[in-house]
C-alpha cells in the first residue's frame, strides 16, 4: 500500500473510529452503556444488511436477537459454563430461525412481507411468555452466568466490553466484506430493480433468503452478547419494540452504509440514557427527533458526513 493510500482519508476514518470505540467506556456515562451501545450498532448493522442493501423491512428481528439471546442464557445456565458454546449456540438457533421465517416470508412483498414477519416474531414471544419453565416467562430468564474466556475474566464491565468491542469488529469485518462482494452487489441490484435483477438471470429469492440468514447470524450473536451483558434475558428482547428500535437505528443512521447504522445506535442508545434521566416522557422527545432526523436529514446522520464534513465512510 502506498504512503498515500495508507493515509486516505477512509482510512484515517476507520482510525478515528476504532479510536473512539477503544475510549468509548471512559466517555459513556457509565461502561455497561458503551457495551449496549456496541451490541446494538452490531444488531443495527445486522439489520441493514436486509433493509439497506437488500431492501426488505422487516418488522420480526426481535425475534433473532432475543433467540440469540435465550439461547446462551440457556446454554450458560442448562449445559455448559462457556462463553464461546453459548455464542456459538445463538448464532446457530437464530440463523435456524431466520432460515425458517426467511423461507416462509420472502416470497411475500412490500407490506405483506413486513407484516408475515412481524407475525412470527410476535409467535415466539408468545412461546417465551408461556414456557416458563425454560424462559422465565414475563420474569425472563434469570440468573444467566459471566465465566471468564480463557484466561481473560469477564466480571468487571471493562474487559466484558473489549471483548464485545472484538466480536463486534471482527464481525464488522466479515459484513464489510459481505456487503463489497459479488454477492453484495447482487443484493443492491435486486433492491433498486428486482425484474431486471431476474431477467439477467439471478435467483432472487436465494439472494434475499441468504442475506436474511446472514443477518439472522449476527443479530443473534448481538443477543448471546446482551445477555452476557444484562446478566439475564428480558421477555421484551423478543417484542416488537425490539424490531421498531433496530428500525429507528438504521433509519436515523442512514440505509445501506453499515456504519450509519451503527452511529444510528450510537446516537439513539446515548440519547436515550441520558434524556430518561430527566424525564419519564423520553419516548417523546426520542420520536420527535427521529422525526427530525427523517424529514431533515433524508439520508441519516452518515449522510451528513458525507456531504457537509466531507468524511468518507
Amino acid at each position: 500500500m502506498t504512503k498515500r493510500g495508507l493515509f486516505s482519508k477512509k482510512n484515517l476514518t476507520v482510525l478515528a473510529v476504532l479510536l473512539l470505540a477503544a475510549a468509548l467506556p471512559f466517555i459513556a456515562p457509565y461502561e455497561g452503556l458503551a457495551s449496549e451501545i456496541l451490541i446494538f450498532a452490531l444488531f443495527a448493522m445486522a439489520f441493514d444488511l436486509v433493509l439497506g442493501y437488500a431492501g426488505m423491512l422487516s418488522f420480526g428481528h426481535a425475534a433473532f436477537f432475543g433467540i440469540g439471546a435465550y439461547g446462551a442464557g440457556i446454554l450458560l445456565i442448562r449445559v455448559y459454563p462457556s462463553v464461546l458454546l453459548a455464542l456459538l449456540g445463538s448464532v446457530l438457533v437464530s440463523s435456524v430461525a431466520a432460515f425458517l421465517i426467511g423461507f416462509a416470508s420472502i416470497r411475500r412483498r412490500g407490506i405483506y412481507f413486513t407484516m408475515v414477519t412481524l407475525a412470527f416474531a410476535q409467535m415466539f414471544y408468545f412461546i417465551a411468555f408461556k414456557w416458563t419453565a425454560l424462559t422465565g416467562g414475563d420474569d425472563g430468564l434469570q440468573g444467566v452466568p459471566r465465566p471468564s474466556v480463557g484466561p481473560l475474566d469477564l466480571g468487571p464491565e471493562i474487559n466484558l466490553y473489549y471483548f464485545i468491542l472484538f466480536v463486534v469488529v471482527i464481525s464488522t469485518a466479515i459484513m464489510v466484506r459481505v456487503v463489497n462482494s459479488p454477492f453484495g452487489s447482487t443484493l443492491q441490484a435486486l433492491r433498486e430493480n428486482r425484474n431486471r435483477t431476474m431477467s439477467i438471470g439471478y435467483d432472487v429469492d436465494r439472494f434475499k433468503l441468504m442475506a436474511f440468514v446472514i443477518s439472522g447470524f449476527f443479530s443473534g450473536l448481538a443477543g448471546g452478547l446482551y445477555a452476557l451483558l444484562q446478566n439475564f434475558v428480558p421477555l421484551s428482547s423478543l417484542y416488537w419494540t425490539t424490531s421498531g428500535e433496530v428500525v429507528v437505528m438504521t433509519i436515523a443512521g442512514g440505509m445501506g452504509t453499515l456504519f450509519g447504522p451503527a452511529l444510528g445506535a450510537f446516537g439513539i442508545i446515548l440519547l436515550r440514557d441520558v434524556i430518561s434521566n430527566y424525564t419519564e416522557s423520553w419516548s417523546f422527545f426520542m420520536g420527535v427527533l427521529f422525526m427530525v432526523a427523517v424529514l431533515g436529514f433524508r439520508g441519516g446522520i452518515i449522510g451528513v458526513l458525507r456531504d457537509r464534513l466531507k468524511v468518507q465512510v
